[in-house]
Order: structure tokens, then sequence, then C-alpha cells
């Protein structure tokens, strides 16, 4: 059985903009942890995702590994 640790889970809308904005769910400890498993993973410039970035939903103390658990990309 994996091991986990709490985290929270962060929801970036607006990000992976493609015409329209997409979102990323991230598991991580901190915001800041959650930008970098946003930039590793997407191979993203942070300064612009950021900058496109409307608004960052928390939740908070989740079992749940850190990393990706869900996305989906803007489209027209």
């Amino acid at each position: 059985m994996e091991n986990k640790a709490m985290t929270n889970i962060y929801i970036f809308e607006g990000v992976l903009a493609d015409y329209t904005g997409g979102m990323a769910v991230i598991a991580a400890s901190s915001l800041e942890r959650a930008w970098e498993v946003f930039a590793e993973r997407f191979d993203a410039d942070l300064v612009i995702e950021k900058q496109n970035c409307e608004d960052v939903k928390v939740i908070e103390g989740v079992n749940h590994a850190e990393g990706v658990v869900s996305y989906m990309y803007g489209g027209g």
C-alpha cells in the first residue's frame, strides 16, 4: 500500500490556457510546492501561468500523495 501524507489540494483555475483557461488540481504540502509540481509536470513558465491563474481554491488536510490529481487544458 502506498504511503500517503497529509497534503492540501490546490485547484488552479485559468491555467493551461489555449483560447480559454484550463485547470489543474495538485496535491502538495504548500502553495509554493504546488506551483513547483505544476511547473515540473507541465514544463510550464510559472510567470505566465501565475499571471493567467484566475483563482486558487484550497482543500486542506487531505490524505493524498503529492502530485497532479487532475487537469484539463483550455480550448476554443
